[in-house]
């Protein structure tokens, strides 16, 4: 299946998401976005993030990913976001369909079941006329991943289990084949969350590892970039699957 991934927000200065004194949520929905990406990639589908660089206002950000979704002929469009509101006892996730007629309606439950399962409050599927959801030409939803503004969501919330859950709900739980081999680095280099340049990607989720024989599995390879599952805490310790060039590494089986 092939999915339009709206990493939700991202596009300054006018469209920026909800902030609070500990959380971004622009931060969060491009940390979780690009896991997404990665382990659908890693599961064979195609999945392509649709947000803009730049616009001049607001619905200009939201018109241009519903557009590059529809130019792509995408299958689904996922548009990925975080809650806030000025009470911290509104917590819990849930998922936007445009109407409960939508062919995404189902998609739309199985995802919101799939982030409740790791202990959020289920608000349900609920129906909104966001531009995203009614300018897109394919199956669409809106997640609402949980609230920024609850200490009891944000207790709860990991990026790699949030992606985890909405990729589950997106296809299925799906078994990855794996081979048991060495990793060997051989320059100093990135373990990443995803193929795109390290220099494209926050800070915060680069790890450097040094020269040196790792032990692991590999996961798959795509983009020029091993994805390894490193044992005994050797990975970026941020995530379950890091991403490495193949420049700078082989991956030997056993």
């Amino acid at each position: 299946m092939f999915f339009a991934i709206d990493i939700g927000h991202n596009c300054p200065p006018h469209d920026t998401g909800a902030r609070t004194n500990k959380y971004s949520e622009d931060a969060l929905t491009k940390l979780v976005g690009e896991l997404v990406i990665s382990k659908l990639r890693l599961r064979k589908h195609k999945a392509i993030s649709v947000t803009p660089q730049s616009a001049y206002s607001t619905d200009d950000s939201l018109m241009q990913r519903a557009r590059k979704a529809n130019q792509l002929d995408a299958d689904y469009f996922i548009s990925i976001h975080f809650n806030a509101f000025s009470s911290p006892r509104a917590n819990g996730t849930e998922v936007y369909v445009y109407n409960f007629r939508s062919a995404a309606r189902p998609l739309a439950q199985s995802v919101v079941s799939n982030i409740a399962s790791l202990g959020f409050l289920n608000r349900g599927v609920k129906k909104a006329r966001f531009r995203v959801l009614e300018l897109t030409a394919m199956p669409a939803i809106l997640i609402e991943c949980c609230f920024i503004s609850s200490d009891k969501d944000m207790r709860l919330f990991n990026a790699e289990k949030m992606a985890t859950a909405i990729v589950d709900g997106l296809v299925g739980k799906e078994e990855i084949t794996t081979i048991s081999g060495t990793l060997k680095v051989r320059y100093t280099t990135y373990l990443k969350p995803s193929s795109d340049q390290s220099s494209n990607i926050d800070p915060s989720q680069l790890k450097v590892i040094q020269p040196g024989d790792y032990k692991g599995k590999l996961v798959a390879k795509e983009e020029s970039h091993y994805a390894v599952e490193l044992e005994d805490n050797m990975g970026s310790g941020l995530r379950d699957i890091d991403y490495i060039y193949t420049g700078h590494s082989d991956f030997i089986a056993d």
